[in-house]
C-alpha cells in the first residue's frame, strides 16, 4: 500500500465508527474492535502497511480532544476526513506533502483536498498541537466531568498520572509458580524466541517486554508457564494473601486473571469459587486455568442479581475485583474514557456497594475482603470505602504496607509504594502499572 492508501483507510475506519455512532449502532465496540475489522477487509496489507494505519489511527484516538479543539477553534467540523487532517498537521507534521498524498494520481489515494481543506491545512500549520490556551481537561485528554473526582484521588499527582493514561501500556506476563518458579528463566526462554523483556520492578512475577509481540503460538505459553497479565493485576491477587487451605470466594471472577495467581500461592490446595455472571468470561478462565494446570477452582456462574444466602460466614477471603470505569486502564481502551456517561458511573457505584454488602456477609470472621477496582477515580475507590466502614462495625481496614511486606516483599518484589490510611491506588505514571485500587477489610473475631 502507498502512504497515502494508508491514510485512506485510516479515513474509511473512522467514518465506519462515526456512523455507526451517529445511528446509534456502537454497542460498546471499542476503537481497537473498529480497527481490527477494517484491517481484516484489507487481508492485502502487508505488516508494515497495518503498523503504519494503526500507528496514524492510534495517534488520532490519543489526541481526540486535542484535535476536536483545534478544529473548534477554527470552525471546522469534526468529520472522520478532518480529524485526520488536523493529525497529519498537527502530530505528525506532514503539510507540505498533503497535496501529493490526497491526490487524483495517487491510487487508491483520499480524495484531492478542496479549497475549504487545503485553508484549514494552511490555518492548522500555523498552531501547536499542545496549544498553552487549551484548559487543563483537554491537555490531559480527559471527561471535563471526572477532572474533580480524579483530583480527589490523585492530588498533587493529578497531571503526571492523566499524563501517563494518555500513553501506550505495557505487556507484562506473569510466570506461573506451579510450573517454573524462576521469572528469570522465562525472561530468558523468551530472549531466546527474540522477544525481550525485564523483569517487572514491584511484581516478583512478573517480566515486561520492550514492545508487543504474539504469543500465544508459543511452546512456553501452551505448556502453561506464564499469562498474561498487568503488573499492577499481579499485585492486587498477591495481596489477596490467599493461602494453602483457604476458602476463597473470587466475586466478578471475569476471565480469572486473580484466581490464576491465588490458586498457585495456594499451591492447588483449598478451594476458591469463582463467581461471575457471564458465561463467555468464565469459559475464557476454564480454558485459563486448564493450560495452567490449576484444579482447586470452582466456576459458578450466577445471575446478575445473585443470592449469598448460601455462602454467608463460609469464605476466608472474599475477592471483589469490582465492576468499575476502567478508567485505570484508559491507556489500553483509549475511546472508553468518552463513552463513560455520569449515569453509567452512578450505576456501577451502587453494584460496586452491593457487592461489598454481600462480601460482608460471606466472610467469615477474622477473615478479609480485597476490595479491587482498576480506576482513578476516589468515588470508587477510598470514598466508598470510608463509607462502608463508617456503616460496618465488624470490618475494619487493614494496612497494606504489612501485608505487602508478609506477600508481595517476602517473595521478592519491590517496596509499597505509598498508602493511604493502609489503602493502596498503584498509578501509571509513579508505579509504571495500569491503575489499581485495593482495599483490604479485616473482619473482626466474634
Amino acid at each position: 500500500m502507498t502512504p497515502a492508501a494508508r491514510i485512506a483507510a485510516v479515513i474509511e475506519i473512522l467514518a465506519d465508527m462515526q456512523a455507526a455512532s451517529d445511528a446509534g449502532n456502537q454497542r460498546g465496540k471499542q476503537a481497537g474492535q473498529w480497527l481490527r475489522a477494517g484491517l481484516q477487509r484489507r487481508r492485502y496489507a502487508g505488516s508494515g502497511d497495518r503498523a503504519a494505519i494503526g500507528d496514524l489511527f492510534w495517534k488520532i484516538q490519543r489526541g481526540q480532544a486535542r484535535l476536536v479543539w483545534h478544529l473548534s477553534a477554527l470552525d471546522a467540523t469534526t468529520t472522520p476526513r478532518n480529524m485526520t487532517l488536523a493529525a497529519l498537521v498537527l502530530i505528525e507534521s506532514q503539510t507540505a506533502q498533503l497535496p501529493q498524498i490526497f491526490s487524483a494520481d495517487v491510487a487508491h489515494a483520499p480524495a484531492p483536498l478542496d479549497a475549504d481543506e487545503a485553508n484549514l491545512i494552511a490555518l492548522l500549520d500555523a498552531r501547536e498541537f499542545n496549544d498553552p490556551a487549551m484548559p487543563q481537561h483537554i491537555v490531559l485528554e480527559w471527561p471535563e466531568w471526572l477532572m474533580a473526582d480524579a483530583k480527589a484521588a490523585l492530588g498533587d499527582g493529578l497531571a503526571r498520572e492523566l499524563g501517563a493514561l494518555m500513553g501506550e501500556a505495557s505487556t507484562d506476563v506473569r510466570v506461573n509458580i506451579l510450573k517454573q518458579s524462576d521469572r528469570r528463566r522465562l525472561r530468558d526462554q523468551l530472549a531466546g524466541r527474540g522477544i525481550k523483556g525485564h523483569l517487572t520492578r514491584l511484581s516478583p512475577l512478573g517480566v515486561r517486554l520492550e514492545k508487543r509481540s504474539r504469543l500465544d503460538d508459543l511452546q512456553e505459553w501452551k505448556a502453561g508457564l506464564f499469562d498474561i497479565q498487568d503488573e499492577g493485576s499481579q499485585l492486587a491477587a498477591l495481596l489477596c494473601d490467599a493461602r494453602p487451605g483457604m476458602q476463597v470466594a473470587d466475586i466478578c471472577a471475569g476471565a480469572g486473571g486473580k484466581s490464576l495467581v491465588m490458586a498457585a500461592k495456594m499451591q492447588n490446595k483449598g478451594r476458591i469459587l469463582a463467581i461471575d455472571p457471564s458465561a463467555e468470561r468464565l469459559e475464557k478462565s476454564g480454558e485459563r486455568l486448564r493450560r495452567a494446570g490449576i484444579h482447586n477452582v470452582e466456576r459458578k456462574l450466577v445471575a446478575e442479581k445473585w443470592s449469598n444466602r448460601s455462602w454467608r460466614g463460609k469464605f476466608d477471603r472474599v475477592v471483589i475485583d469490582a465492576p468499575c470505569s476502567g478508567s485505570g486502564t484508559w491507556r489500553r481502551q483509549v475511546d472508553a474514557r468518552w463513552q463513560l456517561t455520569p449515569e453509567r458511573l452512578l450505576d456501577i457505584q451502587k453494584t460496586q456497594a452491593i457487592l461489598l454488602e454481600k462480601a460482608r456477609a460471606m466472610v467469615a470472621p477474622g477473615g478479609r475482603i480485597i476490595y479491587i477496582t482498576c480506576s482513578v477515580l476516589a468515588s470508587e475507590g477510598a470514598d466508598l470505602i470510608r463509607r462502608v466502614l463508617a456503616d460496618a462495625p465488624e470490618i475494619e481496614l487493614a494496612d497494606i504496607a504489612d501485608i505487602w511486606s508478609d506477600t508481595v516483599g517476602k517473595s521478592g518484589g519491590g517496596d509499597c509504594p505509598p498508602t493511604d490510611n493502609g489503602m493502596l491506588q498503584l498509578l501509571p505514571g509513579r508505579d509504571g502499572t495500569d491503575g489499581f485500587f485495593i482495599a483490604v477489610l479485616q473482619a473482626r473475631l466474634r
